[in-house]
């Protein structure tokens, strides 16, 4: 996938902020630059491009807490500790945007939350059982 450009980093770290997402330590001080330099959307490195691409499209609703996710594991400290740590924020995340996004007190969101709601399981499970080559990476 093309690196993203400035703009949408902007916009993701303003929904970060929006949603209220945990973030790790060193997180907000890191560049713009920098954050575009390590993004690549959902899927790991050795994923073609366009593989990520049309995946990230799909999970779009979870991008912000991709992010988040990329940047913990462009600084991995290749652990098991931290591996799990990672994966587990972004499943925190991910339930803290579908609960922004799909509020359970409304009726009329019920389908889109159980939709995206699969959606995120799929996703912390493949996470969790694929992304350690990347992590140790």
């Amino acid at each position: 996938m093309k690196r993203p450009e400035i703009l949408k980093i902007r916009r993701l770290l303003s929904q970060i902020d929006e949603y209220e997402l945990d973030t790790p330590a060193g997180f907000h001080e890191l560049t713009i630059q920098y954050i575009a330099d390590n993004y690549n959307g959902a899927g790991p490195d050795w994923m073609p491009d366009n593989m990520r691409h049309v995946i990230t499209w799909l999970l779009s609703c979870f991008e912000p807490a991709f992010l988040i996710h990329d940047m913990e594991f462009s600084a991995s400290n290749r652990t098991a500790k931290g591996f799990i740590a990672a994966n587990s924020r972004m499943w925190r995340n991910i339930r803290k945007i579908i609960n922004y996004e799909y509020p359970l007190f409304n009726p009329l969101c019920w389908i889109s939350r159980a939709k995206w709601y699969v959606r995120g399981c799929v996703t912390y499970e493949a996470c969790k059982r694929f992304g350690w080559s990347a992590w140790t990476d």
